[in-house]
């Protein structure tokens, strides 16, 4: 059975009969493809996710429901299920939902791709990455290594009984490499190098598999012999993914209505400055990097809302929140194309998509020399944010800084840590060369998102930390 746009229109007139108010129906599949080589064990997992979710919207009350049975009757009794829920449910709810008004569309829209990720079978997917570990045998240190290749490709339709008719189609892939090296005298360094764009196989043509396993194993060989990083406030230069991982995770999230909504750093706060002046963030639903399409690449979000870029920070003035249609007329601002599900059984809830600073117009000289002395932190490892603000993020490696001039003296696991509003109102130097890459691409928050996150290299006071 072909499921198309017209098929779930049949669930919608069904609903329209049984009294609903709002009715929205979603239909996905989702292919995820996982494999993995760790210290010669290969494994690898593959699997579609397919199947209904049906929200139904009655006396300001939600019902939701949703099946893997792609049948017209499936489909039906769902559509059944979900409006009598919110029947039940608006008898004894005091609080009353409304969705904000939003554009009627028609669409149809693929993601930017060259050849399609499953031109390639998964037994040469497995064998591209048994050929890319042989690289480990020039780092005669390295000790263990760890290659993942994740895959998403995605299609689907979501109707309303508004009007509204839109379907996409994309693919994601992910690459990771970790590897730990351990030198004479016992001393342990870690690699790490990851990458994720929306496109199809041409993103092994960007990012190689064997370069990315030679990067991580050549990182990890080089910090067995580096010290860790000295403590305490000192002058920073951030790299794109931890300029990144700064934007999405300890100010982004605390820009999300649902976050908002529940009193976080941001809440009350539109018109008033609360970084520095030379800071602009933005969340972006369809953002490029140099070379490739941000992973968080998302026209139309989960609710059928077209996709709006938000200027978060403007001039160091918060200007926008990220936004579904229920946050959005509880604010009363627009509904900005943020509401987002994992899979078709799960609610669609604010997240971000492609986050970032914009650039400004200091050279890599110009900052290192407003730094000073200070240290260049690399590739983002790890990190922790909470709603006020407060971070913690590991980076790979950092590089000494001194009288201006930027060193190859070497410190590993470096860790900076502090508020991200207050760290951005210690700017000393945003850059221009821009770059959106934030790693593998992952967000966690209640459930997975693909985003992605970046900005210009940009130098700053922060408080750094030593970690393992």
């Amino acid at each position: 059975m072909t499921i198309d746009k017209d098929f779930l229109v049949k669930g919608l007139d069904y609903g329209d009969d049984l009294g609903a108010g709002y009715l929205e129906i979603r239909y996905q599949d989702k292919y995820l493809a996982n494999f993995q080589f760790k210290d010669n064990d290969i494994s690898s997992t593959t699997g579609s996710r397919v199947g209904f979710n049906v929200r139904a919207l009655v006396d300001g009350s939600w019902g939701q429901t949703s099946t893997s049975i792609t049948t017209k009757d499936s489909l039906f009794a769902t559509v059944k299920s979900a409006v009598t829920l919110a029947k039940n449910s608006a008898t004894h709810k005091d609080r009353k939902i409304k969705l904000a008004d939003v554009e009627i569309i028609e669409d149809h829209v693929v993601s930017p791709r060259v050849k399609h990720l499953n031109d390639i079978s998964v037994e040469d997917k497995l064998n591209s990455m048994i050929d890319a570990a042989k690289v480990q045998k020039d780092y005669k240190l390295v000790k263990s290594l760890i290659i993942i290749l994740n895959e998403v490709v995605d299609k689907r339709i979501i109707v309303t009984n508004e009007g509204t008719r839109v379907s996409w189609e994309d693919m994601k892939p992910t690459l990771i490499a970790y590897a730990v090296a351990i030198n004479e005298e016992g001393k342990m360094g870690v690699g790490y190098d990851s990458w994720s764009h929306t496109m199809g196989l041409e993103f092994f043509d960007l990012h190689p598999m064997d370069e990315i396993v030679r990067s991580a194993a050549e990182k990890a060989t080089k910090l067995t012999s580096a010290p860790i990083i000295p403590g305490g406030m000192s002058n920073v230069l951030l790299d794109h993914q931890m300029v990144g991982i700064l934007a999405h995770e300890a100010v982004g999230h605390t820009a999300e209505a649902d976050l908002v909504a529940m009193g976080s750093f941001t809440q009350g706060k539109l018109g008033q400055k609360v970084v520095d002046e030379k800071i602009t963030m933005i969340d972006a639903p369809l953002k490029k990097g140099s070379k490739w399409m941000g992973v968080g690449w998302l026209p139309y979000d989960d609710e059928g809302v077209r996709g709006k870029e938000v200027k978060l920070i403007e001039n160091g003035v918060m200007n926008g929140y990220m936004t579904n249609r229920s946050y959005a007329a509880e604010l009363d601002v627009e509904a900005t194309g943020n509401a987002r599900a994992y899979t078709f059984q799960d609610e669609p809830i604010v997240r971000m998509r492609n986050t970032y600073i914009e650039p400004r117009d200091m050279s890599f000289d110009e900052l290192y020399e407003v730094v000073g002395d200070g240290y260049l932190l690399k590739t983002m490892m790890n990190g922790q944010a909470d709603s006020s603000g407060e971070f913690m993020f590991g980076a790979v490696e950092a590089y000494k800084i001194r009288n201006g001039e930027l060193t190859d003296e070497l410190y590993q696991n470096p860790v900076v840590t502090g508020n991200a509003f207050e760290v951005l109102s210690n700017i000393l130097g945003v850059g221009k060369d821009f770059e959106l890459t934030i790693g593998s691409g992952t967000c966690g928050k209640e459930q997975p998102a693909k985003v992605d996150a970046g900005g210009p290299y940009v130098a700053l006071k922060a408080m750094l930390a030593g970690g393992k």
